[in-house]
């Protein structure tokens, strides 16, 4: 990987009592990685009678914005359940879905959940496309280590919940971004979230295998180039299951 990308990497085999491999975790650049915290902080309050998944949002003409996800090409005043929206923000990585949860929830109680839950890299400090707080250098941050941690919980159940946790995992299972761990491993099933800004490209999550189910998270930056970036991190994840 001497292409002068920063990587990153998480590696566990939760049913294995291996040891954990973690390289060059700290804060990065989230991405759309924040989203797999907004969502556990969502599910926790609808564990906690909070929050009713059945609840319904009504789309604004002010809640769209650009980015991922197909939610903004909806007509305004579309109205949907709060399970849909969040599994747009899962499963397309919608931006328009995104900013409307962090509306719903606000963003201090995401941040007092992800506090309390012990990811101690992880911060959300603006909602999505909100280039004046970009501008500001108000960035989202997470690390492999964070993130690798929350997947380790889900795939025992431990995140939130049993109920709440195959709800995060189906969504994640349905990931519509395919370019990296799918595409290395296209006969895996693989719960995971990706994410995307100049410079930097990231996947990771849970890839079921015969050979031993794998805990995988690469995050990057300041890359010499998306493609190669992807291909080596399809090569990791190639390797990590055989």
């Amino acid at each position: 990987m001497n292409d002068g990308t920063e990587y990153a990497v998480y590696l566990a085999y939760p049913a294995k009592s291996s040891e954990t491999f973690i390289y060059n975790s700290k804060p990065m650049r989230s991405a759309s990685m924040i989203k797999v915290f907004i969502l556990a902080a969502a599910m926790d309050k609808a564990k906690n009678g909070e929050l009713n998944l059945d609840e319904t949002l009504t789309l604004k003409s002010s809640d769209k914005v650009g980015g991922a996800g197909i939610l903004a090409g909806y007509s305004s005043g579309t109205v949907l359940t709060l399970r849909e929206v969040i599994e747009l923000m899962i499963t397309h990585s919608d931006n328009t879905a995104t900013n409307m949860i962090i509306d719903r929830l606000g963003m201090s109680m995401i941040n007092e959940y992800i506090r309390r839950e012990g990811y101690g890299d992880t911060v959300l400090r603006r909602k999505m496309m909100d280039y004046d707080a970009i501008y500001a250098g108000r960035e989202n941050f997470s690390s492999v280590k964070d993130l690798g941690d929350f997947f380790n919980r889900l795939y025992n159940y431990e995140c939130v919940g049993e109920e709440y946790d195959k709800i995060m995992l189906d969504f994640l299972v349905k990931q519509t971004d395919t370019d990296c761990f799918p595409a290395a491993l296209p006969d895996k099933q693989i719960a995971h979230k990706t994410g995307a800004l100049d410079g930097l490209y990231d996947d990771g999550g849970i890839i079921y295998s015969d050979a031993g189910d794998a805990v995988l998270v690469i995050m990057t930056e300041n890359f010499t180039g998306e493609y190669n970036t992807i291909q080596h991190m399809k090569a990791f994840a190639r390797a990590v299951v055989q």
